[in-house]
């Protein structure tokens, strides 16, 4: 019953995870000896790590080893070289996908030829047509790290080059705001010399009038 909970696809939450209370924290924190724990603080203890090469989860079977499984490990039959499962080898992989599409041309011309004089014949050559593509999509999923790799630099890149034109628009607003601050600061000086040449000369007038009255 356990087993089947966990390896079902939307498996509802475990049931101690209502004893990770802050009271039986703090019992678990003044114990000397975690070794043999009764009762609700035994889920404290972490759980032992799993033994095997594959573990059940949310509906399917995974590897502890990250890596893509053989063909024969799924039980399919395998048609190009072993070489071909090394990631470095990507001239040989293109090799025998080359390969591969020809001999599924091969074998739909084939099927054409089956359908054509006894229909009854076609599944064995079905078979064939279907083990080649699985061969061919297998082939092409070796690919997939360095597309994930190659897809994660394209995405920071892409954030880099947003990032600097976002600092560039930024840079060149701050030297607009800069100038028109300059430009009212220049305005208001010569306005404040003006009115300051003005008054003097109001001054001087003031005083020869004066004087021509006395």
């Amino acid at each position: 019953m356990a087993e089947d909970l966990i390896s079902s696809l939307y498996p509802p939450p475990p049931i101690f995870y209502r004893y990770f209370t802050e009271e039986n924290r703090e019992k678990y924190e003044q114990l000397d000896n975690t070794e043999d724990l009764q009762g609700e603080l035994k889920f404290f203890k972490p759980p032992t790590p799993p033994t095997g090469e594959y573990y059940k989860g949310y509906g399917n079977i995974w590897s502890f080893e990250d890596k893509l499984p053989g063909l024969e490990a799924m039980g399919f039959k395998q048609l190009y070289k072993d070489e071909v499962n090394d990631l470095n080898n990507s001239n040989l992989k293109i090799e025998e996908l080359h390969k591969l599409v020809k001999s599924l041309l091969s074998n739909y011309v084939e099927l054409l030829g089956i359908m054509s004089i006894n229909p009854k014949e076609f599944s064995d050559k079905v078979e064939d047509l279907k083990t080649i593509i699985i061969n061919i999509n297998h082939i092409l999923n070796s690919y997939r790290p360095h597309q994930s790799r190659e897809s994660l630099i394209m995405l920071l890149k892409n954030q880099i080059t947003n990032k600097n034109n976002e600092i560039t628009t930024i840079d060149n607003t701050i030297k607009d705001v800069k100038t028109n601050i300059e430009k009212l600061i220049d305005y208001n000086l010569v306005k404040v010399s003006n009115d300051d040449e003005k008054t003097n000369d109001n001054d001087i007038i003031d005083n020869i009038l004066n004087k021509l009255h006395s």
